[in-house]
């Protein structure tokens, strides 16, 4: 009885530790995204005198994003992302109804191209097997949904081609039209089948540059940024015994 008992222990142990390990058999993941893109800077903006981020939202002002990417699980809750996205920037003063904007005139387009590096931290663990998809989604609860926060750096490329010069700005200053870029934000992820899984991303992108634009305000005190809406697609990759994922 007593070595029935000690078998059974020991089985449920290795039967726990395997469990365990399972998040190691696809450790790499590809993934593909779209989505929108809303500049902060100068031009455009809300019906307000100009600052940065949500606050300086503007519906007429977003353009689209594409994405693709890799990523590699380091430990169960924490992943390096490569990210290659492609998008265009936009932003007019004929959207808003805030007078010393309105007056000004002026108006850009951009495209961009943006390599970054992510790390990720999930603050609800992605939860593997069939019971945590779409199948079955009846038993479905906010704690199955993958949800990670992350930061980053990386790289952007832009063009900006800028209509209405004639107002007072440093606008005669040069600039580099590749400059660096931090992201930060959050994630979702929930699992569609055992090896693909559907999500969405909020990430704000900070530059290195106050010319996104093509512009530089006098009274300008922060530096443009943008950010990214996306949808993602996400399909697992087997882990081969040597370590590599295998396609």
């Amino acid at each position: 009885m007593k070595k029935t008992i000690s078998i059974i222990i020991v089985f449920l142990f290795i039967i726990n530790i395997s469990y365990g390990q399972r998040w190691k058999r696809t450790r790499y993941e590809l993934v593909g995204a779209a989505g929108t893109t809303n500049y902060f800077g100068e031009l455009g903006g809300a019906n307000k005198q100009g600052t940065h981020f949500l606050g300086d939202f503007d519906m007429n002002n977003t353009r689209y994003h594409l994405m693709v990417g890799a990523r590699y699980k380091i430990v169960e809750k924490v992943a390096v992302k490569l990210n290659f996205y492609y998008g265009r920037l936009n932003g007019s003063d004929a959207y808003t109804d805030y007078l010393p904007r309105k007056q000004r005139n002026a108006s850009f387009t951009s495209n961009i191209f943006e390599p970054s590096i992510q790390c990720e931290y999930s603050i609800l663990k992605e939860r593997l097997g069939m019971r945590y998809t779409f199948q079955n989604i009846r038993r479905f609860k906010l704690y199955y949904v993958n949800t990670y926060v992350f930061v980053g750096i990386g790289g952007l490329v832009f063009n900006p081609h800028t209509t209405n010069k004639d107002f007072r700005t440093n606008k005669n200053e040069s600039f580099k039209k590749f400059q660096g870029v931090i992201p930060l934000g959050v994630g979702f992820k929930y699992a569609i089948n055992r090896i693909s899984t559907i999500g969405i991303e909020f990430g704000q992108r900070y530059t290195t540059t106050d010319y996104l634009d093509g512009y530089s305000d006098i009274h300008s005190k922060a530096r443009d940024s943008y950010s990214f809406i996306s949808i993602n697609y996400t399909y697992k990759l087997k882990t081969t015994r040597s370590g590599l994922p295998k396609f």
